[in-house]
């Protein structure tokens, strides 16, 4: 695991001398075996009032390399140093306009829905399958699936409807765990 992250850094620091930016804080790089919702994240928490950065991090999915292997995983990656490096430059938002064209330089991937045909060349359809762990079946038999459980504020919401019956969510709906 070790060894993927120095070659991870070894292109962090390619990226970041090629292309002139400069991070203010020590990126911290983890390769995670729990994060199967997404390809990877970057995260960077910034002072209130100052608002200067106080840490960067960049997540990458473990599974992402099992399934696509290393030219997957490293164009995710890519694609998330551009989020970093669109932060410290341009103070830009998740995937707007100055995103894309960051990403394009660095040689990452996106999701097609947020590459358009502007920035198809960078489009790609390989993304961790999401593993299923809660079930939630409502009393007319309808049941739906996801990958995190939902908040309490979120289960007893009265405005989540049934896709089925058009119930509300209630108290009724039964919770389990499946995975």
């Amino acid at each position: 695991m070790q060894s993927y992250i120095n070659s991870l850094t070894r292109i962090y620091q390619e990226l970041e001398r090629e292309h002139n930016f400069f991070c203010p804080v020590q990126l911290q790089i983890v390769i995670s075996k729990r994060l199967r919702s997404a390809n990877g994240s970057c995260f960077y928490g910034f002072d209130r009032f100052t608002r200067k950065m106080t840490e960067a991090k960049i997540t990458m999915s473990y599974a992402l390399l099992q399934e696509f292997g290393w030219e997957q995983f490293e164009n995710t990656f890519r694609h998330e140093v551009a989020h970093l490096a669109n932060t410290i430059i341009y103070n830009g938002k998740r995937h707007d306009y100055t995103f894309k064209i960051l990403c394009r330089k660095f040689g990452g991937t996106m999701n097609s829905k947020h590459a358009g045909y502007a920035f198809a060349d960078c489009a790609t359809k390989n993304f961790v399958k999401t593993i299923k762990t809660w079930q939630y079946s409502c009393p007319c038999g309808y049941s739906r699936q996801t990958a995190k459980r939902m908040s309490h504020k979120k289960r007893n919401y009265n405005t989540h409807i049934c896709g089925e019956c058009r119930e509300v969510y209630t108290s009724q709906w039964k919770e389990q765990k499946i995975g």
